[in-house]
């Protein structure tokens, strides 16, 4: 537990920190905006801890953005914590190239109902070679930062429990050349960060032993469930509970992890709901890029004005087509087609899956010592195989994979946190995600 921040008679409260990354100008356009090609949109600016740290302007503007905001947590009031989350979307998934291909409409009524079609399966789906390649993309923009501008990796990992998120997680992290005092790249599965749920197949998560098998040695979150317990078929989460759920990670974040550099590997839907809470600008995510954003979290006296989150509400979909819209070709609908299983994302623990008991599978406990655990071996990801067929008994593999004057922006202090939005239209079904 995070006692800076943690107290009985409290709750906290999060606020987007502006002044230091492109994608909170209302200039900046999110249609047009490279991440690689921006530097993840740091903007090159002095600090006014520059002076002590970097008389000579020797240092990179990642090394001394870093040191700033370790400076600002190390002054800040016992109540408040800066952290920074690199949110990163899954890479393209055969879901996405679905929806592209009928158009937003027929996806929503129709097709994201069935498990695939005659040409590909797209229940929790996996990337497609476009997918693999975005996040080979932030791998290696990941590497090249990391070797000439000397920022710091992530010194925690979060990820979706959807095959997407995870496969996009490994390629993106797990083959990295990371500095000597760099924690190991280990995620935590986190059930809070899977997409809006909503009853859509890509939506629907495998099970734990099935997630297990391709990730052995990462860790599930304390009682992560063995099956999906949220998704419903015909049913969707509604806005208001994603707000409220999302709160809660921030929350279980902000609480139990001591670490200031901490990356999310999760969905546009979900990104977009934690930009929301933060009060962040509308930023909207293409397939495999990553906004980070920096979160001043305070406690507070009182309770919290917003419900506990104790689960999804959700709201029956408005509309479900029983054949495609204007469709001329309606191919025999898929409603119990075997689910791809891609090869292991990293190397399997040295026991199969198979003798291993369901309570032995690990989960995280806050802040694990980091020298009992086994660093993740690299891998040598290749291309997967774009559109696999469905009715392959066995597909071909992926092989992969305080207070203080040294605030910036003074004035900002004074902001309110935001209270959770509240979406008038919470019943809107969601797009491919």
């Amino acid at each position: 537990m995070n006692n800076k921040v943690q107290s009985k008679g409290r709750h906290m409260e999060f606020r987007n920190v502006v002044g230091y990354f492109l994608q909170d100008d209302q200039n900046t356009d999110s249609e047009t905006f490279n991440y690689t090609a921006m530097n993840f949109g740091l903007k090159d600016r002095v600090y006014d801890t520059d002076a002590e740290f970097d008389p000579e302007r020797q240092k990179t503007q990642w090394e001394r953005f870093e040191n700033h905001i370790v400076k600002l947590n190390n002054q800040t009031p016992a109540n408040v914590q800066y952290k920074v989350l690199y949110l990163g979307r899954h890479g393209e998934g055969y879901h996405n190239i679905k929806e592209t291909e009928v158009g937003k409409e027929a996806w929503d009524c129709y097709w994201s109902h069935l498990d695939g079609d005659a040409n590909s399966t797209w229940a929790d789906s996996n990337l497609a070679s476009t997918g693999v390649a975005q996040a080979l993309v932030a791998n290696n923009f990941w590497q090249t930062l990391i070797t000439t501008q000397k920022i710091s990796p992530p010194q925690s990992y979060y990820v979706s429990p959807l095959t997407r998120c995870l496969e996009t997680c490994s390629l993106t992290f797990s083959n990295l050349t990371l500095p000597p005092s760099s924690p190991p790249f280990i995620p935590i599965i986190k059930e809070l960060l899977r997409e809006g749920i909503s009853s859509h197949t890509c939506d629907r998560r495998r099970s734990k032993t099935y997630i297990h098998s391709l990730a052995p040695t990462w860790q599930f979150e304390s009682k992560f469930p063995e099956e999906d317990p949220h998704w419903r078929a015909n049913y969707s989460e509604t806005h208001d509970a994603e707000n409220h759920r999302f709160k809660a990670l921030l929350d279980d974040i902000f609480t139990n992890d001591n670490n200031t550099f901490i990356s999310l590997s999760s969905h546009s839907g979900a990104i977009n709901t934690i930009l929301r809470v933060i009060g962040h600008r509308t930023f909207s995510l293409k397939t495999g890029a990553v906004i980070p954003v920096i979160i001043k979290g305070q406690s507070v006296l009182g309770a919290d004005p917003n419900p506990i989150y104790k689960g999804p509400v959700y709201a029956k979909d408005p509309k479900i087509c029983s054949a495609p819209p204007s469709a001329s070709d309606t191919p025999k609908p898929v409603n119990d087609i075997g689910l791809q299983k891609p090869a292991e994302i990293i190397p399997p623990s040295s026991q199969p899956l198979a003798s291993e008991p369901a309570d032995q599978i690990p989960s995280a406990e806050p802040n694990p010592p980091t020298d009992s655990i086994p660093l993740t071996e690299p891998i040598d990801p290749a291309p997967m195989e774009a559109n696999p067929h469905p009715t392959e008994q066995n597909p071909p593999p992926i092989e992969a994979a305080p207070s203080t004057d040294i605030a910036e922006n003074p004035s900002t202090d004074s902001i309110p946190a935001p209270a959770l939005p509240t979406n008038q239209d919470s019943n809107a079904p969601p797009s491919a995600r």
